[in-house]
């Protein structure tokens, strides 16, 4: 019984490795890097930086805890940029001070996630739309992800400013140490205009998908959330 239940266990484990290996593959690398600094900030005593490398790994496995917990599908594409999001904003950004280090740093984190979670608010409406659950315009789903990347925006930095008050600033960008510098709210609105850069791209490219079935990223995204969930856009009847 034993041995069926840890053959079964492994089938299970190479059939996701074979079904996600770019993904596999990238998470494996990026947490690699975190255990080396795990190590470092233990052989350091820095316990607070071990919190935070915990809490950070913990954050690369979020795409797989979402496909089981809501029992879906998520694109490769949209998984990848999910890990390194996480890695490059608090792993690279934060704790290796790559804000400091290189200017465009930041922006490139806030315009590409404002695009990332765009077309996410996008395929949340694009889905009840399908499904026939809410009656709308293609300019009022367009709409829609365009606030729904702010929002998220917006929770952002609220959760860093979270972070940096109960932990202490962890990096040179954090909301603190630019408080500290005088320019804590030039920072946040700065980084949240480039979010609503993002924004703003994911939602045309949402109503152009819509009216004309075009729309780069958003069109890739899309039509791959719907070939590996069709049963999100069954009709159902009555």
């Amino acid at each position: 019984m034993k041995d069926t239940l840890g053959t079964r266990t492994e089938k299970k484990i190479v059939k996701e490795a074979k079904k996600n290996p770019i993904f596999n593959i990238v998470t494996l690398l990026l947490l690699l890097s975190i255990v080396v600094a795990f190590i470092l900030a233990a052989l350091q005593q820095n316990w607070v930086l071990l919190l935070v490398l915990v809490f950070i790994g913990a954050l690369l496995f979020l795409p797989h805890i979402l496909e089981k917990f809501a029992n879906i599908d998520i694109p490769t594409g949209l998984k990848v940029y999910t890990v390194l999001f996480i890695y490059t904003t608090l792993f690279l950004g934060e704790l290796q001070n790559y804000y400091a280090k290189y200017w465009w740093w930041d922006i490139m984190i806030h315009i590409s996630s404002g695009l990332a979670f765009g077309v996410i608010g996008f395929i949340i409406l694009y889905i009840l739309y399908k499904a026939g659950k809410i009656k709308t315009s293609p300019k009022m789903i367009a709409m829609f992800t365009f606030a729904f990347a702010l929002a998220i925006g917006a929770l952002w930095e609220i959760f860093e400013f979270t972070i940096d008050s109960t932990l202490g600033p962890i990096s040179n960008h954090s909301y603190m140490q630019t408080v500290v510098n005088g320019c804590g709210l030039v920072d946040t609105m700065k980084d949240l205009i480039d979010d609503s850069i993002g924004a703003l791209f994911s939602s045309i490219m949402g109503y152009l998908y819509l009216k004309k079935e075009s729309g780069v990223i958003v069109k890739q995204v899309t039509k791959e959330f719907k070939r590996k969930n069709p049963r999100m856009f069954k009709r159902k009847n009555g």
